[in-house]
């Protein structure tokens, strides 16, 4: 019963003893007079209502401490239920993720002949690097997934771990290996002079003086050209592409261009009015280094850790100098370039 207390005549009443002290009240020891049958109703109506009253505002004061109570109680159910839904969330997202463990994703975007060429016709990707990753995937127990991307795009999903690397001949920059990891170079890409067929003057850098180069916009190749000529003694045209400034050497409007003597053959084919040769390849103007990049994370570690084992394995096996003979007349890691890296920069 709840306690509540009253008022009357003076007197202080409790729940528990209203009754008793009221009857009290009128029927105190020693007093002889009667009350009137009346009288006695009248107090206890009073009583009673008073109680019904108490009891009534007891249950109203005590109805904001349960709402209260029950307050926090459905926050912390809701909070809950909440932290079982993400808790849920992120085991799907490791159920999807660990799917997709065992396949290794290569952003290219398969117009990087003879590197990387995707065929429209057939859907299918083909290429040096193709068969390179290929041959990683295979010797690491993994699957293989291309995925078809833009050129903006390729470095844009590797940053955001939809991809694992990118093909399509990336070289190490010191821009880019503040950003990534990189495997050990696949590749080693000279750029040489490259001049039309009929031009027997240009057979060196040296004979470069008085003459007209074109280059192309952003490459960094421009650096390399203005290193080697201090004294600006080569006039320095600039286009906005490498593929122009070969359509310039062609037309005579430039002397000489530097190109990947490499891959000079592939573009020519495409392109069969063009009548250009390269020299000087054992002294290459620049030496453009390829290698596979990677993420920052355990993921992007196990990977490249994978793809550089597997290499080795193919320097080691044959099988690296059987794809670069393919594509390229020449096992790359015996060119003077390939030589000259590892001496610098030894293997662990």
């Amino acid at each position: 019963m709840n306690t509540f207390t009253i008022m009357r005549k003076g007197y202080v009443f409790h729940s528990k003893t209203l009754f008793t002290v009221t009857l009290q009240h009128y029927f105190r020891k020693g007093r002889k007079k009667k009350m009137r049958l009346g009288k006695i109703a009248a107090v206890f109506g009073t009583a009673l209502l008073t109680m019904s009253l108490a009891a009534c505002g007891g249950n109203t004061e005590t109805a904001p401490a349960k709402a209260e109570t029950e307050a926090p109680k459905a926050e912390s159910t809701a909070a809950a239920q909440t932290e079982e839904k993400k808790d849920a969330e992120k085991k799907e997202e490791v159920k999807e993720a660990s799917a997709d463990d065992k396949v290794i994703r290569v952003a290219t975007p398969g117009t990087y002949k003879p590197f990387t060429i995707f065929d429209e016709t057939t859907g299918e990707f083909s290429g040096f690097e193709i068969d390179l990753w290929k041959a990683i995937a295979e010797k690491s127990g993994y699957g293989l997934e291309f995925v078809r991307l833009d050129n903006p795009a390729t470095f844009a999903e590797l940053d955001l771990n939809r991809v694992d690397t990118v093909a399509k001949q990336i070289s190490i920059t010191p821009a880019r290996l503040e950003k990534y990891d990189f495997t050990q170079p696949f590749f080693f890409s000279p750029y040489c002079l490259t001049v039309r067929e009929d031009n027997d003057e240009i057979k060196t850098w040296a004979d470069m003086d008085g003459k007209t180069i074109a280059l192309a916009e952003g490459s960094a190749m421009n650096e390399f050209v203005a290193k080697l000529d201090p004294d600006n003694k080569i006039t320095k045209n600039v286009y906005e592409s490498s593929g122009v400034i070969l359509q310039e050497v062609n037309m005579k409007r430039a002397d000489a261009c530097p190109y990947a003597y490499l891959v000079l053959p592939y573009f020519i084919e495409a392109n069969p009015e063009l009548k250009l040769k390269s020299v000087d390849i054992e002294n290459p103007i620049y030496t453009e280094v390829n290698a596979y990049p990677f993420a920052r994370t355990e993921r992007g570690n196990t990977i490249r850790e994978l793809a550089d084992k597997a290499l080795t394995e193919m320097m080691e096996d044959g099988s690296y100098a059987e794809l670069s003979k393919k594509w390229f007349n020449i096992d790359v890691m015996e060119t003077k370039s390939a030589k000259e890296y590892f001496a610098a920069n030894p293997k662990n």
